[in-house]
């Protein structure tokens, strides 16, 4: 199912960047979603960025129909791989590998600095492979990564206004 969602933010593209690749973020997505501290790993931060982020999901914090065929916790890694740091623009592969979940999620991130702006582009695609209920539970996943990218925005700007 196809995903595509741009974001605004005032600020320069550097500092949105260092935003979703910091660890405050990472951090900060746990503790709103009632998670153990993940583990955080930034590398090549002032070249071509890559962050990786791996956290545990509780089965009990899985959507109830993916808790149906799912019935342990789940170890998920998000990444973040950068071709770069701007100055106008920067593209990120984002992807989300669930672990034993048969979901994949794969979306470009990119950010174009306009003037004092910075826009955030997410667009790619949210798969579930499971025979019969795959279309409903990539509805589900879609309103998932949705939510994801809602909370994302509130939280960058919460880092970028404490800088």
């Amino acid at each position: 199912m196809r995903v595509e969602r741009t974001i605004s933010y005032s600020a320069d593209l550097a500092s949105v960047q260092q935003s979703y690749i910091s660890t405050e973020l990472a951090q900060a997505r746990a503790k709103t979603g009632n998670l153990a501290q993940p583990k955080h790993v930034i590398s090549n931060e002032d070249t071509t960025p890559l962050a990786v982020t791996s956290l545990m999901v509780p089965a009990d914090k899985l959507p109830e129909k993916a808790r149906r065929l799912i019935k342990r916790d789940i170890n998920a890694t998000i990444t973040q791989q950068w071709d770069g740091t701007g100055p106008d623009s920067a593209t990120a592969q984002f992807t989300v590998d669930a672990g034993s979940l048969p979901v994949s999620v794969t979306l470009t991130q990119t950010l174009r600095q306009d003037g004092d702006t910075t826009s955030c582009t997410f667009a790619g695609d949210v798969k579930v492979n499971v025979p019969f209920v795959g279309a409903k539970l990539e509805q589900i996943a879609v309103s998932k990564v949705d939510e994801l990218i809602n909370g994302d925005q509130k939280l960058v700007e919460q880092i970028m206004a404490s800088k």
